[in-house]
């Protein structure tokens, strides 16, 4: 009888091959005391460590697959700016200088200070922040190592095609590794589907299987495994009838991608007759490549935070330079580009606002547009990049986290401004260009007509409107089940927005993660929505979706389920949406 283990699954994905337990990889932090004079080539070592690791997450964010890209790119990008955080660096160097130790016991001392601040926290939020914490700190530590100790699972083979790693747990610079060599497939000890190495697992395409108790025991070097990701089910040296199972699982995935590519230079239409327009979300080349591919109508969201997370401010000249690279690689398509959504939450080496108090829920703080407004010369600067980037194609500027008017307004006469300089320098620009803003406050979603006044088209970000109208963060592992598309206040409300942007006359696009999620396409397009913005690797598989729905179909069926919300199973409307096609 087959040896079944059981955890937590991350994704769909199969993987078969032999497993490789990795040894546990906790770095032993020793201490040593230094003399003055080599204090500052002790606080070298440090910084070059830090550099290295802020390099090292930057390599693993190119190599994220796009279909499940934004949570992953957000865990990074959160990493990455902790590292840039003034704060621990500063407490590091002081602790080398007073104390005359390593870098290693300078900043695993100031570890222990910062989770004991964390755990006397009252909120939840707060206190899960720590885990943030603890693995960024061991990042640095392992760049610290590496110079006179072992580097992470060096006695891992290079090469991991046919090798499913077992391990008590992972952090992102770990899986960096492991993806790098190829590894087929990894189960943890602990962990859970929100946790940060599976967003990382999920967005690298890596096969998973977390929170599997006792893996390391029950488990012997060079078994068999087949490891599916999709039920968080582990076989244990299966039968070959398990096994062939398997085998012919994976070669269905591949057929199904096959009959995906030949969609591409087909239109987007439905049975029914309505066409819609489905976009691409980007930041990177390699995004803007698989967007063009994929036969993408344009880029609805062209995220622009990872211009910020080098090092110094990006100066006017190195913005427009990736604006116009962005626009290359298009061919004539539309690049909406999202001016900086960061927050004084995420001190960087480009944004110091340690100044700022922070946020106790950064979510709703200090962030985004309200963040540019309070750094006008920053923003300008950006603004005036997007402007210059106009005058090589077709750019839309789209605000993130607009609240109100007044908002707008501003934002409006910062680009008068910036068009006046661009005239002094007799730089050329489109004057037509549209301003966009995104909807993913309640507030400004009930502000519709009003927000209209000022604003060309609109986008709307699912991902904080539903944690704003489910206070909910998806991200917290206790209430992630509130976070619900099917939420029948929240259908209600998508409902609201796409028809009353209709009336209003504004182009409204969704480019939240939902937007590219083939389970919910029918209930998209039952809402009424014709633009998508996704990441690029789903784009073809939502628009064999749309070519198989009858939308008049699905809409009388929503209108059904909005009609007697009460009587229905909520969680059941989209198996309704599906019945309706039969």
């Amino acid at each position: 009888m087959n040896l079944t283990l059981q955890g937590h699954p991350v994704g769909p994905g199969v993987a078969i091959g032999r497993v490789h337990l990795a040894e546990k990889n906790e770095l032993e932090i020793g201490e040593y005391r230094i003399r003055k004079a080599d204090i500052e080539n002790e606080i070298q070592r440090f910084r070059k460590a830090v550099q290295a690791a802020k390099d090292q997450l930057l390599e693993l964010a190119d190599r994220i697959d796009p279909s499940v890209a934004a949570p992953a790119v957000e865990l990074i990008q959160s990493h990455v700016l902790m590292l840039g955080d003034s704060k621990i660096g500063r407490s590091t160097e002081e602790h080398i200088r007073q104390q005359l130790c390593n870098a290693e016991w300078a900043l695993q001392s100031q570890l222990e200070q910062v989770l004991s601040e964390f755990r006397s926290m009252k909120d939840e939020y707060i206190r899960s922040r720590g885990e943030d914490v603890t693995q960024v700190v061991r990042l640095i530590q392992s760049k610290l190592s590496e110079e006179t100790s072992t580097t992470p699972f060096e006695n891992i083979p290079d090469r991991l095609a046919e090798t499913l790693v077992v391990a008590e747990e992972l952090t992102p610079g770990e899986l960096a590794v492991l993806h790098q060599r190829g590894v087929a497939g990894i189960v943890t000890e602990h962990g859970g589907p929100h946790s940060h190495t599976a967003i990382l697992a999920s967005s690298l395409g890596i096969p998973a299987v977390l929170g599997v108790h006792g893996a390391r025991s029950q488990l012997k070097e060079d078994n068999t495994l087949v490891l599916d990701g999709g039920l968080g089910i582990i076989y244990v040296n299966p039968d070959q009838a398990t096994l062939d199972r398997y085998k012919e699982v994976r070669k269905e995935a591949e057929r199904y991608r096959q009959s995906l590519v030949s969609l591409r230079n087909r239109r987007a239409i439905s049975t029914d007759g309505v066409e819609v327009s489905l976009q691409a979300n980007a930041e990177r080349p390699e995004e803007l490549r698989q967007s063009v591919e994929a036969g993408a109508d344009g880029i609805g969201l062209y995220r622009t935070e990872f211009l910020y997370l080098k090092g110094a401010p990006p100066g006017e000249e190195e913005q427009l330079a990736e604006y116009l690279s962005a626009l290359e690689f298009l061919g004539g398509g539309t690049l909406t580009i999202r001016t900086l959504d960061l927050g004084a939450d995420k001190s960087t080496d480009s944004l110091d606002f340690s100044q700022l108090r922070r946020s106790a829920n950064p979510a709703l703080g200090l962030r985004a547009v309200r963040l540019c407004l309070r750094d006008t010369s920053l923003f300008k600067t950006q603004l005036r990049a997007i402007l210059r980037a106009s005058a090589a194609g077709r750019v839309r500027c789209l605000i993130p986290m607009i609240t109100s008017i007044d908002e707008i307004r501003k934002v409006r006469n910062l680009l008068d401004e910036a068009r006046r300089e661009l005239d002094e320098r007799g730089q050329a620009y489109d004057r037509e260009m549209e301003l966009g803003g995104m909807i993913e406050v309640p507030a400004a979603a009930m502000a519709l007509d009003n927000l209209a006044q000022e604003l060309d088209f609109i986008s709307v970000g699912t991902n904080d409107l539903l944690q704003y109208a489910l206070a909910a963060d998806r991200g917290d592992e206790q209430v992630a089940h509130l976070y619900d598309l099917q939420h029948v206040g929240v259908v209600r409300l998508l409902r609201y927005i796409l028809s009353e942007s209709e009336r209003l006359g504004l182009c409204a696009t969704v480019c939240g993660e939902a937007a590219g999620d083939p389970g919910y396409t029918r209930l998209w397009l039952a809402l009424g929505l014709c633009n998508f913005s996704m990441h690029p690797a789903r784009l073809l598989e939502v628009k064999r979706i749309v070519r198989e729905t009858n939308v008049g179909a699905a809409r009388r069926a929503m209108s059904t389920w909005l009609e007697k919300p009460a009587t229905v199973e909520q969680a059941s409307l989209l198996e309704l949406l599906d019945q309706s096609q039969k």
